[in-house]
């Protein structure tokens, strides 16, 4: 196993991971194993970005077989996985085979949360996300010179000015235009007519399946579905812009359907591939369907989150137009002193999986999802102001129907 992972990492140019067994099938020992002297000989049946699978045979001095193995598959995991789920796994009660929660049925299925990942203001990875929560960082800070440079006079601070924003303040991500394009089999000139949105989530969910401890190759026709929230995207604006909108490949870039169906025609995942869009609950209702689809069955691992760009100033323009935006760049939710709301750029990703899936496959729990819901507000002072009794409504529904004690 060793040599074989040698060899594997060799040619992929891979330093700082490890190849580990995933799967191995139709062993035959064939002879009395109690010599030292004994040669492996191996044949490379597939050989794929992150994953292996090989025959291999031990002969012994005469050459003759003494053990096969018909396919092995090796699996790439990053050192830093192992590491974290080698620490984990000391904290981690040793779980009852017996346990009812294993055997339980599907429809009181608890979610667990076995991979994930995120890119945020000032927050490249979760571990520098969670330091940042920790330290209180405020991540809201002024458009950037360069940002938006391309669009003259979009800022007025006079909130009845007419074709302009009060506010210019917003989270921003670094480098929405770099992407390794030829790493997703994508070529340069289309990566271009892509949306960074859709650049962006198909990365993270390449590191999300990663940070499990998968290989995402190895979930190739598997039943794992994709639930990604998300807003219609401005970066049409851009490449009209620069005349590149009637290009064929600006169809699909620009397409919420093809950004949550890319990582599935990459891994050639199975299941569904929703993009949604709810406003402000968009990544919350993507995570809700994904765990009520591992419930039904329909999915056995889902990937979901959201992700949102600013590309171009118009979203601060129109909603400042209706007055929606905060002047200060601070939110309060439904406080007194609200004044309104303030946009940023993300995307997190997590990987779902049932909680007694997660058990016996000794995955790694990060959390668990007890319970979710949605509703709509209905009828309040605004079709974009929000209602505290309907959330307090969907809070109780979803403590109810999962027996969830809040006391």
């Amino acid at each position: 196993i060793n040599y074989g992972a040698y060899l594997a990492g060799r040619h992929h140019g891979i330093s700082d991971d490890q190849f580990l067994p995933h799967r191995i099938g139709n062993i035959a020992v064939l002879g009395s194993l109690n010599e030292s002297d004994y040669r492996c000989y191996a044949e490379v049946r597939k050989l794929e970005r992150d994953s292996v699978e090989f025959y291999f045979e031990i002969v012994d001095r005469a050459g003759k077989p003494m053990l096969v193995v018909d396919s092995i598959s090796l699996r790439r995991v990053a050192r830093k996985t192992i590491q974290q789920q080698a620490a984990a796994a000391k904290t981690l009660p040793v779980i009852d085979k017996k346990d009812p929660s294993i055997e339980a049925g599907a429809a009181a299925e608890k979610i667990a949360i076995i991979g994930m990942s995120c890119r945020y203001p000032m927050s490249e990875n979760v571990d520098t996300f969670w330091e940042n929560l920790k330290a209180g960082k405020d991540c809201v800070i002024e458009v950037p010179a360069d940002r938006w440079g391309a669009y003259s006079d979009w800022y007025h601070p006079d909130p009845r000015h007419p074709h302009t924003s009060y506010s210019k303040w917003s989270g921003f991500l670094d480098s929405i235009d770099t992407f390794d394009a030829l790493f997703f089999g994508i070529s340069p000139a289309e990566a271009e007519l892509i949306d960074p949105q859709q650049r962006i989530f198909l990365e993270e969910c390449w590191k999300t399946i990663e940070s499990a401890g998968y290989a995402p190759s190895t979930l190739s026709n598997s039943p794992c579905g994709v639930y990604v929230g998300c807003s219609m995207s401005d970066y049409g604006r851009v490449l009209a812009t620069d005349g590149q909108d009637t290009a064929g490949a600006a169809f699909m870039g620009t397409s919420s359907a093809i950004l949550a169906a890319r990582i599935s025609y990459y891994l050639n995942l199975k299941g569904p591939a929703l993009a949604l869009d709810t406003a402000c609950s968009s990544s919350l209702v993507a995570v809700h369907l994904a765990c009520e689809s591992i419930r039904s069955g329909e999915n056995q691992l889902a990937l979901a989150g959201g992700i949102n760009l600013l590309a171009t100033p118009f979203g601060h323009i129109l909603t400042s137009q209706v007055g929606m935006l905060s002047r200060d760049g601070r939110c309060a939710a439904f406080d007194a002193t609200a004044n309104g709301i303030v946009f940023s750029e993300g995307c997190g990703v997590l990987l779902l999986k049932a909680l007694s899936a997660a058990k016996r496959d000794n995955d790694n729990i990060l959390g668990v999802i007890q319970g979710s819901g949605s509703n709509q507000d209905g009828k309040t002072n605004g079709i974009t102001a929000p209602s505290s009794k309907a959330q307090e409504q969907l809070l109780q529904q979803v403590y109810t129907k999962f027996g969830i004690d809040t006391k």
